[in-house]
């Protein structure tokens, strides 16, 4: 069986970005995407040169922190301080699932610029695209993260998994909403040592998750906060580790499924 790990949100901030650092150096985690737009962005593009194994993609993000293009081009996506508007906020409007509240203009407006700034922090393109909260939510986004796939011939990280039917478990330990009780309760590990083996009968097999060290800053711009170290210890595990060894399990990226 064929593996792919991936944690998500690189450059969310310094903790989570040390965090995955850890799960790539010491883990099983063979796959991560970048956000751009954060205070922490440039720091964990510093970071890619020490992983030449590991394989970064772009997580497009368009409801945490500030944008990367001119914010009066994308009307629609920022809050009076220009800041993207909270997907838990876009979740209160009366037209949510009636009206696309992210319109595919402005989307695609922003997704440029963030492919644009990833190139200028890392001097390459990214390996893959992938999306960030909002996938069921705005078929405007899917749809411009797919057309940027096309262009520029990056796979879309969804449709790539599909090409090659991959399987994968449900998130079990991960349940919204995310309540600090929830987050506290929910054992990532725990789930794993019961689930696992469900993965085997998979010719190719998706395992994902966002590993981090907690810090102050994740509390501001994620309501999925706690559930990051918990992720992090289940992706850096001995138990994990063993798990893969023992049933001969070639761990992989979106790189293989490339060529």
């Amino acid at each position: 069986m064929k593996l792919l790990v991936q944690s998500d949100d690189f450059g969310f901030t310094k903790g989570i970005t040390d965090g995955i650092c850890d799960a790539l150096q010491n883990g099983i985690v063979t796959c991560t995407g970048l956000f751009v737009n954060m205070p922490a962005s440039a720091y964990a593009a510093s970071k890619i040169k020490d992983f030449s194994n590991v394989c970064f993609g772009i997580d497009f993000n368009i409801v945490s922190g500030h944008p990367v293009a001119d914010i009066n081009m994308i009307p629609h996506l920022v809050d009076e301080n220009g800041l993207f508007i909270r997907s838990t906020e876009k979740y209160k409007d009366p037209n949510f699932g009636i009206k696309e509240l992210w319109p595919y203009d402005e989307v695609m407006i922003e997704l440029r610029a963030q492919l644009n700034k990833f190139k200028e922090l890392t001097g390459r393109m990214p390996e893959y695209l992938h999306p960030h909260s909002i996938t069921d939510a705005s078929k405007a986004y899917i749809q411009a993260i797919r057309d940027l796939a096309e262009e520029f011939h990056i796979p879309y990280s969804a449709d790539i998994r599909k090409e090659f039917n991959f399987g994968s478990l449900k998130k079990g330990w991960a349940q919204k909403p995310f309540t600090i009780e929830n987050q506290l309760k929910a054992d990532a590990l725990c789930y794993m040592k019961e689930h696992a083996n469900e993965l085997l009968e998979f010719e190719y097999a998706y395992l994902s998750g966002h590993a981090g060290f907690v810090d102050n800053d994740i509390f501001r711009w994620s309501s999925c906060n706690i559930l990051r170290c918990k992720d992090h210890e289940m992706m850096t595990s001995v138990f994990m580790k063993k798990w893969i060894e023992e049933n001969q399990i070639q761990l992989i990226s979106y790189r293989d499924l490339n060529k």
